[in-house]
């Protein structure tokens, strides 16, 4: 490869890419399981800063959708703790999902509120690589000051969404949450989406899949095994 003239190594380069890229899930927008009880939410599903360069940082910005009306700020960020090849990784979709095939970064969720609240729910979205399903962050979600009650996870038809539930003190205005990898080792996952919910009554647990749905998701995993 090293001998290669410059336009062949481009081509095969490229070539790579492609072939690395094809062999991923599909992507698309995160499918959320919302808490009935939830007074606000917000969401990212698209990502805006890309560095494969360790600590480096950046914002994705303001959530793109959002419920309620108590939410009045809100920003996603990352930080970038071990380095990734790029490519593969980086952005993939539109781009609707951060891949990492190796590296990993940290994720911190901010959201300003009109009112405190009593409750918040962390959930992110991971994908799977190769068709296998995804693994928790190593480090879960965080919040000062908060105690976490309760935590999970349910499975989308592109993805494994992730949540903790905290209970906060002193009713606060702003909640900021950070969770991520480790700068050890190997992600091989793609972010797809973060969400954070708030609440002032303890979050209402999210619904057991029905025996239907997960084989459902079961045949779609099979499937892509074998065109994998």
């Amino acid at each position: 490869f090293s001998q290669m003239n410059a336009p062949s190594k481009n081509l095969m380069k490229n070539t790579i890419s492609i072939l690395a890229l094809s062999i991923l899930p599909s992507v698309g927008a995160t499918v959320w399981q919302p808490a009935q009880n939830a007074l606000a939410s917000a969401s990212w599903d698209i990502f805006t800063f890309e560095s494969a360069t360790v600590g480096d940082s950046g914002s994705h910005g303001s959530a793109q959708a959002e419920t309620g009306s108590l939410i009045t700020t809100s920003d996603l960020s990352s930080e970038t703790i071990a380095a990734y090849d790029q490519p593969p990784g980086g952005f993939l979709g539109n781009p609707d999902t951060y891949y990492f095939h190796n590296g990993g970064a940290m994720w911190t969720a901010t959201a300003g509120l009109e009112a405190g609240v009593s409750y918040v729910r962390v959930s992110y979205s991971l994908l799977g690589f190769d068709g296998g399903a995804a693994e928790a962050y190593a480090n879960g979600p965080d919040i000062v000051d908060a105690t976490l009650i309760n935590s999970g996870t349910y499975a989308t038809e592109n993805s494994q969404v992730f949540f903790s539930d905290f209970a906060v003190t002193g009713s606060p205005s702003t909640v900021t949450t950070a969770f991520g990898d480790t700068p050890i080792g190997q992600s091989f996952r793609s972010i797809d989406a973060v969400q954070l919910e708030v609440f002032n009554t303890v979050p209402v647990p999210v619904p057991e899949p029905s025996s239907a749905l997960l084989s459902g998701l079961a045949s779609l995993a099979l499937l892509r095994r074998r065109r994998a």
